[in-house]
Formats: C-alpha cells, sequence, structure tokens
C-alpha cells in the first residue's frame, strides 16, 4: 500500500462495542453514523456523543436505561495506511449517560435516529460521592489520595503530575462532594512564588492519554513538533509523503475564525490586568492588602509569547473630531481625559479574603511558624490565577485540521496563516511584529463519520501574550518608511 492510499483525515477502528448492565454486547459501528469526542483543560474528565442511525430498535432491545457502557478505540492512520503507534491511539471507555433528539426517519420506515450522549465513568464517583475527612501534605499529594481512593483513577492513568508546594497544608473536607474536592486542590495548588501564575495548575483527561495535573508553564514549553498552515495540499502533490508529518495532508488548516481578540470590559471587570485581595486576619484583627499588576506579575516566568496583550501607559482621551490632535494646535486637555493605565485599576476587581494564623495549634506566639496551615492567604496568588482565566479567553481563535489522535490539549501549535497584507507590501519587509501565530490548545473536539473512516479535529486555542511590547511596536510607521525606501 502506498502513501497516497491514505486519505485526508483518516482513521481505523478497532473497537465500538456497547455493553448493558445485563452483559450484552454489540458492535455499534455499522450503526454509528458519526461521533464528536471532547477534551479540554477546563474539564476533569473526556466527554462525547455519537449518532445513531437504528433499524433495530436497539434502545428497546438491549434495554437502554443510561448504564451501558461503550468502548471507543480508533487511531489516525499512517503514511503507509497502517494504525499509529498506541500512545497516539484514542481508547477509552465511556458511559452513556443519556438519549437525545430521537427521531423517526420519514422515508425510511421503521428507522429512527438519536445521539447517546458519553462520559468518563468516574464522573459518577465524583459527583454523587462525599468526602467528610481531613487531609494533610502536599495539594498533590491530596489530589492523588482522593483521585485514587475515591474518583477511583488507578496511578497508572496519571500522565503528567506536577510536585506543588508547600507540603504543610491542612484541609478540612466537611460531607463535600469528590468533584468539589478536586476543584478546590487544583485551583489552591501552586509550584512556588516563581511561577509564572501562581496557582496556575490544571486537572484535566486527553483523548489518546489519561490524567494531567499540569502547570501552566509546562504547558507554554510543550509544543508540538509540527507547522499547520491553510497551504492546499492533494495526495497527487504529496505522493511519498507521510500525511502526518510536516508538509504532509492531515498539517493543512482546513478553516479558520478568530471569535475574539479582545474583550476589555471583561478583562477589567474579571480582574486581567490589575486586582485587589483584601485580607482579614481575626486572630491579628488586621487586614492586608495584595495586588495584582500584570505588568509586574510578568517580570516573573515563561510566557506563550512574553509581553502583555494590553497598552499599559497613561493614556489621553480624546472624544471629539474638534480634540484631535494636530502638529499646529493640541487639543485641549483636562483632568477627566486622563486615565490611568489599565494594570493600575485595582480597584475593579476586588476579592475579600481571610487568613486564620495558627489555626491548627496552640502556639501562644502569633509570630511564630506554623507546623501545619490552614486557610492562609498571604499573597496575590488568587488574583493571578483569576487574572490567567480572564487572559485565556480574551484572544481566541478556533480551526479545524484532518482529524489525528496525537494532539491534545494543553499543547502549544504553531500556524502558519497567509498574511493579510498586499504583496508589495510584504516584498517591502512588513512583518507582524506582535503575533508568532503559536496558541495554546484549551479545547479539542475529535469528529468523524464511521463510515466513512474520516473526520477532523475542532481546536480552540488561545493567545496569552505578544511576542513584542506593543508600544514598541510602530506599524504605520515601518510601513511609511519602506515604501520610501521602494
Amino acid at each position: 500500500m502506498s502513501e497516497t492510499s491514505t486519505r485526508r483525515g483518516e482513521f481505523s477502528v478497532e473497537s465500538f462495542t456497547l455493553i448493558n448492565q445485563h452483559g450484552e454486547s454489540l458492535n455499534l459501528e455499522g450503526v454509528i453514523k458519526s461521533f464528536r469526542l471532547f477534551e479540554s483543560i477546563y474539564d476533569s474528565f473526556c466527554t462525547g456523543e455519537v449518532g445513531i442511525v437504528d433499524g433495530l430498535n436497539l434502545l428497546y432491545n438491549y434495554r437502554f436505561t443510561g448504564q451501558e457502557f461503550i468502548r471507543i478505540s480508533l487511531q489516525q492512520k499512517e503514511g503507509e495506511g497502517e494504525p499509529a503507534e498506541k500512545e497516539y491511539t484514542i481508547d477509552k471507555t465511556f458511559r452513556v449517560y443519556a438519549t437525545q433528539n430521537v427521531a423517526r426517519v420519514p422515508d425510511k420506515a421503521g428507522t429512527q435516529v438519536y445521539l447517546l450522549r458519553l462520559c468518563d465513568p468516574r464522573v459518577f464517583n465524583c459527583k454523587r460521592k462525599r468526602l467528610s475527612q481531613v487531609f494533610t501534605g502536599s495539594y498533590d499529594d491530596i489530589l492523588e489520595n482522593v483521585l485514587v481512593n475515591w474518583a477511583k483513577i488507578p496511578k497508572e492513568e496519571f500522565d503528567t503530575w506536577t510536585e506543588t508546594t508547600p507540603n504543610t497544608i491542612r484541609y478540612i473536607a466537611p460531607n463535600k462532594s469528590v468533584s468539589a474536592v478536586i476543584d478546590h486542590v487544583v485551583s489552591n495548588a501552586s509550584i512556588g512564588d516563581n511561577a509564572t501564575y501562581r496557582n496556575g495548575l490544571f486537572f484535566y483527561e486527553t483523548l489518546n492519554g489519561g490524567f494531567r495535573f499540569k502547570a501552566i508553564d509546562e504547558m507554554f514549553q510543550d509544543e508540538f513538533p509540527l507547522t499547520f498552515s491553510m497551504v492546499p495540499r492533494t495526495a497527487t502533490d504529496l505522493e511519498g509523503t507521510d500525511v502526518n508529518a510536516e508538509g504532509g495532508m492531515n498539517t493543512q488548516i482546513l478553516s479558520w475564525e478568530n471569535p475574539q481578540t479582545f474583550d476589555t470590559i471583561r478583562g477589567t471587570m474579571g480582574g486581567a490586568y490589575a486586582g485587589l485581595t483584601k485580607v482579614y486576619d481575626p486572630v491579628r484583627k488586621t487586614e492586608a492588602d495584595y495586588v495584582f499588576d500584570i505588568e509586574e506579575t510578568w517580570k516573573r516566568g515563561k510566557h506563550l509569547s512574553g509581553n502583555p496583550m494590553i497598552f499599559n501607559d497613561e493614556y489621553e482621551y480624546v472624544y471629539t473630531a474638534e480634540n484631535q490632535i494636530t502638529e499646529e494646535e493640541p487639543p485641549a486637555v483636562t483632568q477627566m481625559d486622563v486615565d490611568l493605565a489599565p494594570n493600575k485599576h485595582f480597584d475593579a476587581y476586588v476579592i475579600p479574603d481571610y487568613t486564620m494564623t495558627h489555626a491548627f495549634d496552640n502556639n501562644d506566639d502569633v509570630t511564630k511558624d506554623e507546623i501545619l496551615s490552614g486557610q492562609i492567604t498571604t499573597s496575590n496568588a488568587k488574583l493571578e490565577r483569576d487574572a490567567l482565566f480572564q487572559l485565556l479567553n480574551q484572544y481566541r481563535v478556533k480551526f479545524s485540521i484532518p482529524f489525528r489522535s496525537d494532539l491534545s490539549v494543553g499543547t502549544i501549535i504553531k500556524v502558519d496563516l497567509p498574511p493579510l497584507e498586499p504583496s508589495a507590501q510584504l516584498k517591502q519587509g512588513v512583518s507582524n511584529k506582535l503575533d508568532d501565530s503559536r496558541y495554546l490548545i484549551t479545547h479539542i473536539a475529535a469528529v468523524g463519520d464511521v463510515q466513512k473512516k474520516m473526520g477532523q479535529l475542532y481546536i480552540e486555542g488561545v493567545k496569552e501574550s505578544y511576542i513584542s511590547k506593543i508600544g514598541d511596536v510602530k506599524p504605520l510607521e515601518e510601513r511609511l518608511s519602506s515604501q520610501e525606501n521602494v
């Protein structure tokens, strides 16, 4: 079999097997029209849905109740048409939790179509089980304890595991669900004060692997080795080229959109650029303030590209045509026209918080170090986590590529898009000095037609920073200068 016999986005199916609560099994491959499988850095578990074209009344004959399991195993085709390696294989057992949109097909008597909604079976453990327990140690130790002993996820399914600090945490879970405990631990975990963002960790499951407890710092360093572009490709042109390799058919961008490049109202009110935490200590009877300033925070750590995507200088508003700036007559500027830089509006986002000094000992000296710490707030960590989530929702792109099972969320992807400049300007050396076309993948939807054995990946990526400081880039001046030099 030659390389060209493998089609764009082609995959092989090993299993689409359903098993009900009565031990009855069924190969669904012949009745599944399509599937959609989802993973996200914001979701602890993968989910999915399959579209069924049913002429056998399976819902009745197999006694569907939302307690069935479906094993889905599929993988991308490699250059010679052979299946991919196991590490690049989607192989998950899902639980059916809902049947929706059941409809009869008018021109096909005895046929109905419907969707089966799927989730990881461990979702039920996490939502219905409750804990009343005291945990001690580091947050990653606590998370591992909860996942293994309560969520019933074996350690063998942990792909990436980040160690956190400190290891003197005492956390009390009073009748909380497993999901609530996981969310609390992940939200408060930190890899230290030198992290790119304090409390910048995520816990999520990938389709082609297991579970990952991963810091945003690690995500920014984890880059997929290939570049994707919108250059058209055909099997004839690429004869002898691996479809999944650099320049292969499966590295083509099929569609592209940019739903949002910024939303400064949401960013301001959500603490993306600045924020304030007011912390009350009931033991000392004192209140402390901790601020988040995006410029100050970005002096440490490694970001996606390096520079904030906001102009962080004081600036003057010019409201009317009569006030346009001219060389001959500068506008009159009043105090009302001057605004602080975005990173100095600390009151726009305020978190009230508290800290319990020596909550777990009887020390009569509040200045002594604690052996175990409870609710302690001594930094702007919560502000930084909120800012991170806001920044990851400022600049978003959505695009699709041919199906492949070797990509996962929490990875940097590089894209090569055609420039939005006339060719004459490109020859003059005009280039984008802000955008390096690298995006962090936050969501993936693997979509496929089971009958055709072809599919696509729908990807949402985010840009967290620019490669240059906005105030230092002057594209209009550069364009005029390049034109004068022609």
